[in-house]
């Protein structure tokens, strides 16, 4: 992992925030819903996740249901985070990076359709929003899409 960047904030919030980010990539790995639910996401109504799926997910328990049905369908293994930064507030937080990994569909469920589910290699990005509650910092929103592999526009 490389070494992470993130401005504003207190020491402590900043750790707490990149040890979560880490919790997080862990859980990821094995699509530890447990994990997920009791230390990392928001349970606000208002919490809403951009999957790398295509979909959206609005509130904690659709994203458990997602997990609860890729575990034993889609490997992963741990996402390789680089590039990590972000800003830290009083009480929100973004973390962003770009995440190496390989996916590999294994279950006997039909492959849902999109490129998230072929079997390869490949970058994706990172966005997490984290909301202080109650003292304790929870994600609030996702955004992950996969990393370009064409030349950028007007070669910039």
């Amino acid at each position: 992992m490389t070494e992470a960047t993130l401005r504003g904030g207190s020491e402590a919030d900043r750790k707490t925030i990149l040890d979560k980010h880490q919790k997080y990539l862990e859980a990821n790995a094995d699509f530890d819903w447990v994990t997920l639910r009791d230390q990392l996401w928001s349970a606000s109504p208002d919490a809403t996740f951009f999957n790398l799926n295509g979909h959206t997910y609005r509130g904690r328990d659709q994203w458990i249901a997602l997990w609860k049905f890729y575990k034993g369908q889609l490997t992963t293994g741990f996402w390789t985070p680089y590039e990590i930064g972000g800003v830290v507030g009083a009480d929100m937080a973004t973390v962003w990076c770009h995440r190496k990994t390989k996916a590999a569909w294994v279950g006997s469920d039909p492959r849902p359709d999109g490129s998230a589910h072929d079997d390869r290699q490949f970058v994706s990005r990172s966005t997490m929003v984290f909301q202080k509650e109650d003292g304790d910092w929870r994600v609030i929103h996702v955004h992950f899409s996969e990393h370009a592999t064409t030349a950028r526009p007007g070669g910039i």
